[in-house]
């Protein structure tokens, strides 16, 4: 009997499939009979309505923030530093007082060629005197050989007498032309000394080290105690009042790229525009140009020194145009592009002329605007064909 009862019930579960199975079949069925025969559904696409506005066609670079103006300050002369009056973040203005360094040796230097100064002013004082005495006795010798040679020729002195008086008068002269070029050496050498004694002078300034002009004192790099020398940058001071963006331009697009274009930038959330200010003469060892943008005023606000931006050299700019994503346009076979159009359910073929184009957007003519352009399928551009009925989906 438990035999039986088993077969039974294996029986009776077998039947529960087999008419589970039925029904399922026959659902399938009906619902593959109401459902549209292959290739008589239209083709779902998407689509944007063609619009008019502006396109600006740009080129990327990737600038950096620098100052217009770096100081590397340095000495003239090799001297210890005596005193640092600023350390790095410091605020400074034209002509502060940045450094001093030690000035004992010149300062000395400079006492000991003014007391050689004061010596040869007393001794050319001295020798003046001399001068103006000898000239004086020169003058009364020469009176005097006049007035013997006169005798002389009459026969009323000696001429011997005569010559003597004559040789006297020499010997004065003799001696106040020695003064004379005594006193012109004298100056000589004042004069010399003078020059030495401003170029003491000119030394001594060199020990103060002030600010070029108006700047951030960016980098410290001497303590006191420390030799300074020529070469040797002391401080670092950044004119922060203008800044410049610089960017490198690939040689091959010199021919588009140009002093004068806009540049737009962003940094902080806002968006501004300037002028392409500058561009050097002469490519680096990597083919590139450097381009240079110069800001000042508001347009500096937010912006840091050693910063990364976009800089978008604004190339042209085609306005009240009809303006299509890329992925609109399909490359025809002659090298022309076209778009589908979708009037009345139906695609239509329409070739376009390419304006501009950026990476993302196009501007394009032979379109009107409100115009359902397709941008994609979901099998793509090779189903599609003039004349097909599509369906559009949001």
């Amino acid at each position: 009997m438990k035999w039986l009862g088993k077969r039974i019930a294996v029986l009776i579960i077998l039947v529960v499939i087999v008419l589970f199975s039925v029904l399922l079949i026959k659902r399938k069925k009906h619902q593959l009979a109401g459902a549209p025969k292959y290739g008589m559904r239209p083709i779902p696409v998407r689509v944007i309505t063609a619009e008019l506005g502006s396109l600006s066609t740009k080129i990327d670079y990737l600038a950096v923030v620098a100052p217009v103006q770096i100081a590397n300050v340095s000495a003239r002369l090799t001297a210890v530093v005596d005193k640092l009056l600023c350390d790095e973040g410091d605020w400074v203005k034209a002509g502060d007082m940045l450094i001093e360094l030690d000035d004992r040796e010149i300062k000395n230097d400079i006492a000991s060629v003014q007391a050689d100064i004061a010596g040869a002013q007393s001794e050319l004082a001295a020798n003046q005197a001399t001068v103006t005495s000898l000239e004086n006795s020169v003058a009364y010798w020469n009176r005097e050989a006049g007035r013997d040679k006169t005798l002389a020729d009459k026969g009323d002195i000696p001429g011997a007498q005569a010559e003597a008086t004559a040789d006297k008068a020499n010997e004065f002269k003799g001696k106040s032309d020695a003064a004379r070029h005594k006193s012109a050496a004298l100056k000589h050498l004042m004069d010399s000394l003078e020059s030495k004694k401003a170029q003491f002078g000119t030394r001594l300034s060199y020990c103060a080290i002030k600010s070029p002009y108006d700047g951030l004192v960016t980098q410290r790099l001497v303590d006191p105690g420390d030799l300074a020398s020529p070469g040797k940058t002391l401080l670092v001071v950044e004119d922060r009042r203008q800044l410049k963006l610089t960017f490198d331009v690939p040689q091959q697009d010199l021919s588009k790229v140009q002093e004068g274009l806009t540049v737009r930038f962003s940094a902080n959330g806002k968006t501004q525009e300037s002028e392409l200010s500058h561009m050097h003469p002469s490519l680096d060892k990597t083919r590139m140009l450097r381009a240079e943008v110069f800001l000042s005023g508001d347009q500096v606000d937010g912006l840091t020194c050693g910063q990364y931006l976009t800089a978008s050299v604004l190339l042209n700019e085609i306005k009240d145009a009809v303006i299509l994503p890329a992925s609109c346009l399909v490359e025809g076979p002659k090298h022309f592009q076209y778009v589908f159009v979708v009037k009345d359910g139906v695609l239509i073929h329409q070739k376009v002329e390419v304006l501009a184009s950026t990476e993302n957007m196009t501007a394009v003519e032979g379109i009107e605007a409100g115009r359902q352009v397709v941008t994609n399928t979901f099998l793509g551009w090779t189903t599609l064909s003039a004349g097909k009925k599509v369906e559009v989906i949001q």
